[in-house]
């Protein structure tokens, strides 16, 4: 870890984690994902995808990022009040940070990467707003209800298996006292099709658990969750959504 990296390593609320069904689908969670991300290769790969120097093999990365920064941008001017405390989670390598310090708000960065947030620190730490990092995993969050105003969660659910996104998304709606700005992958039938020619393709699977707008609207219900907004990332190219929720008092 980065000596002068500033991250408070939060405590664990559950003192052991319980036995689980190990299916296909959680193996592929532990250890392609919660895993892949905490490998300090696999970071730097990912921040010079959007941030390095511009050449073929990234610019699917580079646009990507550059149209959910505006997604994000137009999200957070559609907020009413502006946030004043943002949790932004995963925060990642700072891909926000620049987005974020335009608005004169408190931000806390939280993931679960030591490794991501070093290489965040740079982006995030010449933010006026800024208020620091913690480590912590989406699952359990280490804050109490209503900790902040709006929380932020870009680029985690189209990689989380079913039976752990709602419990994430009501844990997320915990912590939060007026809004969640989240991004999902929406399976139409033709990005269903286009996932699977990249597979073949690339051998790998960008989102590995999309799912229809249905589903999506259930999980909103489920955690009280109003949906005020929504935005597609990069319409037909990519399957990422971004939705603006409001908490409900019903």
């Amino acid at each position: 870890m980065t000596a002068d990296l500033k991250i408070a390593q939060a405590v664990s609320r559950a003192p052991t984690i319980k036995p689980i069904d190990h299916d296909t689908d959680v193996a592929a969670y532990e250890s392609a994902t919660k895993y892949r991300y905490q490998n300090p290769s696999f970071a730097s790969r990912y921040l010079d995808g959007y941030a390095g120097r511009l050449k073929l093999s990234t610019l699917a990365s580079y646009v990507i990022a550059r149209r959910e920064q505006n997604c994000i941008a137009k999200a957070l001017e559609r907020c009413s009040p502006l946030p004043a405390r943002v949790l932004d989670i995963p925060c990642g390598t700072g891909k926000l940070a620049e987005v974020l310090g335009r608005h004169d708000c408190q931000v806390l960065a939280a993931d679960i990467s030591i490794e991501m947030m070093a290489l965040a620190k740079t982006a995030y730490e010449s933010q006026s707003g800024f208020r620091g990092f913690i480590r912590c995993d989406v699952t359990q969050l280490p804050f109490g209800d209503e900790s902040f105003d709006t929380v932020i969660c870009l680029r985690l659910m189209h990689l989380i298996p079913p039976h752990l996104r709602r419990d994430i998304i009501n844990e997320l709606a915990r912590v939060a006292s007026r809004r969640l700005i989240v991004s999902y992958g929406l399976a139409s039938r033709f990005q269903r099709i286009r996932l699977r020619l990249r597979k073949m393709i690339t051998g790998k699977m960008s989102a590995p658990h999309p799912v229809n707008f249905n589903v999506a609207r259930q999980d909103f219900a489920e955690a009280r969750l109003s949906l005020v907004g929504s935005f597609s990332v990069l319409p037909i190219l990519s399957c990422e959504h971004l939705f603006i929720l409001e908490k409900t008092t019903a």
